[in-house]
């Protein structure tokens, strides 16, 4: 399908001269310097997003020419790197970026492809390397300032989210993690809130190490210690684990203490390593007993249980850093 173009002006800007095109994406990118509260710092060697392909906005023609590259569009749009690209079966809910440096239209496997090659320089002050090339444990010691915060001022995927956004990560507003996960789900057909949760995230944004799902419980604390036994081969701080049952479910950061693994969580506590117990809030719990209530809530319910151990993948998630970041962990 030949895509059309969108605004009277559009025919006019297939004239434009190389010159053009080129002093054009300079200003488009001083544009999104300007966007960010530290412009001297931005790196623009990742994608942009342009926008999210909808009902009204049906085209990638049309995102062009709603952005400050409307001059360019079909510069971009026919340039040889985009020539082969299959435009005309772009679903609905798809989020278009655009590449400064290469003029390359991305989304789908193709964005994920550019992100995983073009991680931003994100540095942790005092160590001086890459958030990627640390690990997952820098979300469980991101997530540890919220121990002792109520419930009510945040449960345990506001939990999650406050630890990612700790590290840099934009969740609210149109170019925020947030905005991409109800993205994905209603371009899936599924509710919009679907991703918003544990298993969501990292099916969305990560990989999972370890999944099991036990369909009836007979004997809570010797399940329990079986599955225990399973995952801690896999076990990394970091980590992200999440327990769902038929009417319910939870979330939280796996981490160490004193050589035991320890479930940082926003909910009652009941196996505090504190000794605080009863009540409502962020705190660090002993896994092992974590999961042994897990199993024991499964049996007094007769319902089934599923555990889902995963890792967030921060090569993916530099989208959404918006700019350079120096930070204390």
């Amino acid at each position: 399908m030949e895509i059309q173009p969108a605004g009277k002006n559009m025919a006019a800007s297939k004239n434009l001269s190389n010159a053009s095109a080129t002093t054009e994406i300079k200003n488009f990118e001083k544009m999104l310097l300007a966007s960010i509260p530290d412009p001297g710092k931005e790196d623009l060697s990742k994608p942009v997003l342009l926008g999210t392909i909808t009902k009204d906005m049906s085209t990638v023609s049309e995102l062009l020419y709603n952005s400050p590259l409307k001059k360019d569009c079909w510069n971009i749009i026919h340039d040889k790197i985009n020539s082969n690209k299959a435009f005309n079966r772009i679903r609905p809910g798809t989020e278009i970026h655009y590449d400064p440096q290469t003029k390359e239209l991305l989304w789908g496997d193709s964005l994920k492809k550019s992100l995983s090659d073009k991680l931003p320089e994100i540095k942790v002050v005092g160590q001086g390397e890459n958030i990627a090339d640390q690990g997952n444990e820098i979300l469980s010691k991101a997530v540890t300032r919220f121990i002792g915060r109520d419930y009510e001022e945040m449960d345990c995927y506001e939990l999650l989210v406050g630890g990612l956004t700790d590290l840099g990560v934009k969740y609210q507003g149109k170019n925020g993690l947030g905005r991409h996960l109800m993205n994905q789900a209603i371009s899936k057909g599924l509710p919009r809130y679907h991703y918003m949760n544990g298993e969501g995230l990292v099916s969305e944004s990560g990989v999972d190490v370890f999944k099991k799902t036990i369909f009836k419980v007979k004997n809570a604390q010797k399940q329990a210690e079986n599955v225990m036994d399973e995952m801690k081969r896999k076990l990394k701080e970091g980590q992200v684990l999440s327990f769902s049952m038929r009417n319910r479910g939870h979330t939280g950061i796996i981490s160490k203490k004193q050589g035991q693994w320890t479930f940082i969580n926003s909910g009652k506590m009941d196996n505090n390593i504190t000794g605080e117990n009863g009540i409502k809030a962020v705190g660090e719990e002993g896994l092992k007993e974590e999961l042994e209530n897990w199993f024991q809530l499964a049996m007094e319910e007769s319902q089934g249980l599923k555990i889902t151990l995963g890792t967030l993948d921060l090569n993916r998630l530099s989208m959404f850093f918006p700019r350079s970041i120096s930070q204390k962990v």
